[in-house]
């Protein structure tokens, strides 16, 4: 599970989330820490892993509450304050490290379940449903900047229907297309004798509706037994 995690936060980068901030509303890391007034927040913008560490758990606390239902949401900003309350209690990194590893890792199974009952509309090879885009950005990146794009080091897309896909290359169809922009997502493959848990590398062929344009691409940099 921890290599999928990793996967899916190198992946789908979001926006970095500071003290309240992670509890509803988006901000990037760089206003956040120019903001820093906690001894937690001064803390977290002084040390590169946690700052790592934040924007890992932003990516996946951001995906599940946009894929959540209202009440699920509830319940996961509940636990939001709660942990939040935990972590501004911390004197030292080693404190906040283990809070933050705990937290995104309770939380990345509850993702994997939501995400996991959205594909069901693409769960066969063949199988096409249409959703909207929530994320493009780069390969590579901690969602710090919430007007990135793809870039030299790759591309990343992601859809309210739970897919999302990744390439090593400036995917130009992507980088042409907007948050919001309704896609036709079609499974063209799904990889053979993956280990228990491990479902990466399945194919998705996606349309985007507005602009016409076409791509297709894996939905992980690995395919499933992979690093």
């Amino acid at each position: 599970m921890r290599s999928k995690m990793i996967a899916l936060m190198m992946v789908v980068p979001f926006v970095v989330l500071l003290g309240s901030a992670a509890i509803g509303q988006h901000a990037s890391s760089a206003a956040n820490c120019a903001r820093a007034m906690s001894a937690t927040e001064k803390m977290i913008c002084g040390n590169a892993r946690l700052v790592e560490g934040d924007a890992g758990l932003a990516t996946v606390y951001s995906r599940l509450i946009q894929h959540s239902t209202p009440s699920q949401q509830a319940v996961v900003r509940n636990g939001q304050r709660v942990w939040l309350a935990r972590r501004d209690q911390c004197r030292d990194t080693t404190c906040l490290r283990n809070l933050y590893d705990a937290r995104t890792t309770a939380l990345y199974p509850q993702l994997e379940a939501r995400d996991a009952v959205l594909r069901r509309g693409v769960a066969r090879i063949g199988q096409c449903a249409v959703a909207k885009i929530d994320q493009i950005g780069p390969r590579l990146g901690d969602g710090s900047d919430l007007n990135s794009r793809p870039d030299a080091t790759g591309t990343s897309v992601s859809f309210t229907n739970g897919v999302h896909q990744v390439s090593y290359d400036l995917e130009k169809p992507v980088a042409r297309s907007r948050i919001g922009d309704p896609a036709k997502v079609c499974l063209v493959s799904i990889p053979r004798n993956c280990p228990p848990g491990d479902d990466r590398g399945r194919q998705y062929a996606v349309t985007n509706l507005r602009t016409g344009e076409h791509w297709q691409l894996y939905d992980s940099q690995h395919m499933c037994g992979g690093a």
